[in-house]
């Protein structure tokens, strides 16, 4: 298990890789880092991580100035002093959020979402059926003054995270605000035979692709039936987008 620890306090760092090789102790933490820039040169490297544990106010700023910037490989945990800061949190891949300071025990049951995540998209990956099989989402409930109006997934072309907002564009050119969900959760509902997550905001549906072509090193544009400008998939995405597309 490859951890990346984002932390810049240094008694807390100390005690968080004592927490983790308590409950992991085979855990590689690959490297700790304590400064926003810092965070963006790491990723550079497009490094192999499986868990990344985030202080969110570090040295020189907030962490989600970097992460805003990145497609992270792989769930956040987010440590921190502060509770204002769940929105963004769930909006840049977390999972959980820690409110320092925290016990083991708080820490243990942080590991066991992580661990029934990462479970659940193993079966998926792999077509083998998990003890209960997954309940996709198939429609939303849109409340729009004193109307709740149903939008069906199936008619949902793409999904969209911008500024904290979800947009849902439909096979109509219409597009409608979901609340209460991140995309990271929206993935997670939905079904990944039918959508799928081209880059860190945006979700697809398979029946409105068009084509797709190379537009630029490792990226490619997504055309789909409605949108007027394409999708454009992450480095880190582009393999796997091209294996799924082909079934």
């Amino acid at each position: 298990m490859r951890v990346l620890v984002i932390e810049d306090e240094p008694l807390a760092a100390q005690k968080l890789i004592g927490f983790i090789h308590r409950y992991y102790p085979e855990a590689e933490i690959v490297a700790q880092i304590d400064k926003v820039a810092d965070v963006i040169t790491f990723f550079d490297n497009q490094p192999l991580l499986d868990l990344i544990f985030s202080d969110i106010e570090l040295l020189d700023g907030q962490v989600f100035n970097a992460l805003n910037a990145l497609d992270l490989p792989c769930p956040v945990i987010y440590t921190t002093s502060y509770n204002q800061h769940w929105g963004d949190a769930f909006q840049n891949q977390g999972i959980e959020y820690l409110l320092k300071p925290f016990s083991y025990k708080r820490f243990s049951a942080a590991m066991l979402s992580y661990e029934q995540l990462k479970h659940n998209l193993t079966q998926v990956q792999i077509g083998q059926p998990s003890v209960e099989q997954p309940i996709y989402k198939s429609r939303f409930l849109l409340r729009k003054s004193q109307v709740v109006e149903i939008l069906k997934t199936d008619d949902i072309v793409c999904l969209r995270a911008a500024a904290g907002v979800i947009s849902a564009y439909d096979k109509l050119g219409q597009h409608h605000m979901l609340t209460g969900n991140s995309i990271t959760e929206l993935e997670q509902q939905l079904d990944p035979k039918q959508f799928f997550r081209l880059n860190r905001s945006d979700l697809i549906n398979l029946n409105y692709i068009q084509a797709f072509e190379n537009y630029g090193k490792d990226t490619v544009a997504v055309t789909t039936t409605i949108l007027k400008e394409p999708l454009i998939t992450s480095k880190t995405r582009t393999a796997q987008f091209k294996k799924w597309l082909d079934g």
